[in-house]
């Protein structure tokens, strides 16, 4: 074989390497189609459905005929995004109360109804706007049918933040019984953080620390699941997620919002800044840092900090006899409630917490503060 052959001879090799590629890469996006598609036709709420969990023994699901022969009305509503955004909108659609009353129920009954999007993205609605606001499954907006990645409704409840306004919208959660039960035990974040490992994420383009969610539980709760997670904001915010979704979250600890309640590769939606509080079952974190920003400041002798009768408030811990005090060396000390007295909770000159009162049985000091909880 001459080298004008040979030269031929590769360059058809080459060729037929690089069409076998072209065709693997090609049969590999066939198949990866097909499984998406295949996903999706498989999926009753996939096509233009809502499946409704809890309005019957077995779930419902609804479709978009179904919605449309229900009575519409029109509300014009506005709110803002977490962003700082607004955002309004002349909705159409039925109430949700509307089709609930179709199975004999009404939203006014139900603790909890979560909205679920296509993209994961979810939020629970409190009692509080279920009892006293219209919610819109809006499959109009503005006159205009909804884009086709919006539908098949988007949820509208006027007056209320947009964070409840959920688009592409299929499932919805009723749920009955308490939406927050009562701490009891009371964690601070801020010391409970330090002694987790902490990731490295980026977050709108700045270098952030966070912990893990799932880490926090297991180390201070015994990591027994619960349902529901209530979150509450510095500025009132509140947030009830699901106990599996706050298990896949992190809580950024040196960011500009930070404490951030944040699941990575879900919608910023999804996102709490300046986190207070949250209760996982009975157990209650809340943050310090945050609570001396946005509760007022006392002092007691030398010290400023926030009143423990404020944090025990926002935590919602029980009433006891006794109090157990339990340090981050794993120390402890139990306070009568008398000796509560004017009780102070803050930063020492290290940064560290402390617990400071003046009761009726004299001076009570607690340093490197890091659990309180009932004994009796």
């Amino acid at each position: 074989m001459n080298e004008t052959e040979k030269v031929k001879q590769k360059h058809k090799f080459f060729l037929s390497g690089v069409l076998l590629l072209v065709a693997v890469v090609a049969a590999l996006g066939y198949l990866n189609y097909r499984a998406v598609n295949a996903s999706r036709e498989s999926n009753p709420i996939s096509a233009g459905q809502i499946l409704i969990h809890g309005l019957q023994d077995q779930d419902v699901v609804i479709t978009m005929s179904d919605l449309e022969k229900l009575p519409a009305v029109t509300r014009y509503a506005e709110a803002e995004r977490s962003n700082g955004d607004e955002v309004s909108v002349n909705a159409t659609g039925p109430l949700l109360d509307t089709l609930l009353k179709q199975y004999g129920r009404s939203q006014q009954e139900f603790s909890l109804v979560r909205f679920t999007a296509r993209d994961s993205y979810s939020i629970a609605v409190p009692p509080d706007i279920l009892k006293n606001c219209p919610i819109i499954l809006s499959y109009i907006n503005d006159g205009k049918p909804l884009e086709a990645d919006w539908q098949p409704v988007r949820v509208v409840i006027p007056g209320e933040r947009a964070m409840y306004w959920v688009k592409d919208m299929i499932r919805i959660d009723l749920e009955t019984g308490t939406e927050r039960i009562p701490a009891g035990k009371l964690v601070f974040m801020d010391p409970a953080a330090l002694s987790l490992p902490q990731e490295d994420l980026r977050d709108n383009g700045s270098s952030v620390k966070a912990v893990k969610t799932r880490d926090l539980i297991d180390r201070y709760t015994g990591g027994s699941p619960v349902q529901n997670v209530f979150i509450k904001a510095g500025d009132g915010l509140e947030k009830n997620e699901t106990g599996a979704g706050f298990l896949n979250a992190c809580i950024e600890v040196n960011g500009q919002d930070a404490p951030k309640y944040l699941i990575p590769g879900l919608p910023e939606g999804m996102t709490i800044r300046n986190v207070l509080v949250f209760n996982y079952g009975a157990t209650a974190f809340i943050d310090y840092a945050e609570a001396a920003r946005v509760l007022p400041l006392q002092t007691v002798g030398r010290q400023s900090g926030v009143a423990l009768s404020d944090i025990v408030k926002q935590a919602g811990l029980t009433g006891a006899g006794d109090y157990l005090f339990t340090k981050t060396d794993g120390g402890s000390v139990i306070v009568a409630t008398a000796g509560l007295g004017n009780g102070l909770v803050y930063q020492d000159a290290g940064g560290a917490l402390a617990f400071t009162a003046s009761g009726t049985s004299g001076a009570v000091e607690v340093d490197d503060l890091l659990s309180i909880e009932p004994v009796t």
